[in-house]
């Protein structure tokens, strides 16, 4: 109890820098997923990864659905991501979409864009 007390009310500097990190590193995969052509991304709030819409990148490469989608991008590509029917039922009219981390280096998210959008080329 006293380390969350310590936690909650001690310094927030390491924390600041922690989400400062994040915050640069979502909106580094947000803008480079939206610069290719057939993915929409929002940035959301309070969360390590995005779930952009890739629909029209599903159509682009004769993928059936996000799944499909996944492994093409894991074999192809070698960028591993999640599909939304690992997250619950789909819903229907909403189209295709995966789930990218972004706990993990700058590097790592530049080269990952990078590989999609060579491969959606």
């Amino acid at each position: 109890q006293y380390a969350a007390i310590e936690a909650l009310t001690g310094p927030q500097e390491s924390m600041d820098m922690m989400m400062a990190s994040f915050t640069k590193r979502r909106n580094l995969i947000v803008k480079g997923l939206n610069g290719i052509e057939g993915i929409q991304c929002m940035a959301l709030g309070g969360a390590f990864y995005v779930w952009p819409n890739v629909t029209e990148a599903c159509r682009r490469v004769d993928a059936k659905d996000s799944e499909s989608f996944r492994k093409r991008l894991l074999h192809d590509a070698g960028v591993a991501v999640l599909s939304d029917i690992h997250f619950g039922q789909k819903i229907e009219g909403e189209g295709e979409h995966i789930r990218f981390s972004y706990a993990t280096s700058e590097a790592n998210i530049q080269e990952g864009i990078r590989r999609i959008r060579e491969y959606l080329a």
